[in-house]
């Protein structure tokens, strides 16, 4: 029986980690849910610094990537190549068109492109049929808004698309009622609300909002109940955001903790979720973290933000760069426990049923056998 092969690109080092170790384990299980044994698994990475067998340094756009791949596939006859953010045009979808690989699979973790419409868009999608031979044969996307940045954007059909949602371990990211961990780790006084960022210091990210906020509960005299606590900052990126603080008294209510590796702990102790982005963000993966602990989620009203949870059942949204608003919102939820209660169920109930890392696995393996005998392949 002929051996069937799938090639999994990264194009980062080997042993990145962070999220891309997370997609490394879920691209593996989909392959293996596929039918390929684990030692028909091949991997390619930019720089490989742990060499091993069936382990690769290849990229996706020269030509020595491109003769780099024939051999590969002289050793390994590759059915199937799963490669995240591969582009088009590329020389190396070209080369694997070529070589007779069926399926060549683009799983995009960003946006493609801003949205175009008329005569650009037009053009766009002219240019896609003169690029089909240089073209993946589908792209997967881990949200409508990132979808909509490829067919609105770059003029790619839709059919050659498919939405598959980030996916969270449940069974890490759980609610535990009555935790105190953040507040023992971190000095936090024990009666007060735990609001929760993780993510970038980038100031898209909406840090800045989060802060005001706090400064806004000040100013109102509500802020005592609430503690603000904000992961992912390194160096000195908080700085910035530290000088808003207006008052002595509001820097007690905010604590900038830095990477850490106690994060499902630490949303476990936690009242609220926030992502108060203001410019482009799409499906975050802390975003389903922390609905998975049980957590109400209020984010801004953006792009494939707004994708990942519901207002008035799971959480709530924002207008981006709205700090008062973020602020009565913290403040309706502190003084209706009953609603709170509901949407933390209802947030945990959510991720089970639509954003558990198995389904993520599950629908990625359906997509990479559907494709399988595409007739989107074109040499």
């Amino acid at each position: 029986m002929k051996q069937r092969y799938i090639l999994i690109m990264l194009h980062c080092e080997q042993h990145t980690g962070y999220a891309i170790g997370t997609l490394e384990r879920v691209f593996e299980a989909a392959a293996l849910s596929c039918g390929f044994p684990l030692c028909n698994i091949l991997w390619s990475y930019t720089k490989v610094s742990s060499p091993g067998e069936r382990i690769y340094e290849l990229g996706y756009f020269d030509g020595e990537d491109a003769k780099k791949l024939k051999q590969i596939h002289n050793d390994y006859p590759i059915e199937t190549i799963l490669a995240f953010d591969l582009p088009y045009p590329t020389v190396l979808a070209r080369q694997a068109r070529k070589l007779g690989v069926m399926n060549i699979v683009s799983y995009w973790g960003a946006s493609m492109s801003s949205l175009n419409t008329g005569v650009r868009l037009l053009a766009k999608k002219l240019e896609w049929y003169l690029r089909i031979p240089f073209a993946p044969t589908m792209f997967i996307f881990e949200s409508e808004a990132m979808r909509l940045t490829a067919v609105s954007g770059r003029g790619i059909p839709k059919d050659r698309t498919k939405v598959i949602h980030l996916g969270v371990d449940t069974n890490v990211f759980r609610p535990c009622v009555g935790s105190k961990h953040a507040h023992r780790e971190l000095g936090i006084p024990v009666d007060r609300k735990i609001i929760f960022f993780s993510g970038h210091m980038e100031e898209r990210k909406g840090v800045r909002v989060l802060v005001e906020s706090m400064n806004f509960l000040k100013e109102i005299n509500k802020i005592e109940p609430f503690h603000l606590l904000i992961c992912g900052n390194k160096g000195s990126e908080s700085l910035p955001y530290e000088a808003l603080i207006a008052e002595p008294e509001t820097k007690n209510h905010i604590t900038f903790a830095g990477y850490r590796d106690d994060i499902p702990q630490l949303m476990q102790s936690s009242f609220l979720g926030v992502i108060a982005s203001t410019g482009w963000d799409s499906f975050t993966m802390s975003s389903i973290e922390m609905m998975s602990s049980g957590l109400p989620l209020i984010v801004s009203n953006l792009q494939g933000l707004k994708e990942t949870t519901v207002p008035n059942h799971t959480g709530d949204f924002i207008q981006p760069g709205d700090y008062s608003e973020l602020a009565h919102k913290i403040l309706n939820y502190y003084n209706n426990p009953e609603v709170h209660s509901e949407h933390s169920k209802n947030a945990r109930e959510r991720v089970l049923s639509q954003f558990s890392v198995e389904l993520q696995v599950d629908r990625l393996s359906e997509a990479l056998t559907s494709f399988k005998q595409s007739k989107h392949f074109e040499v």
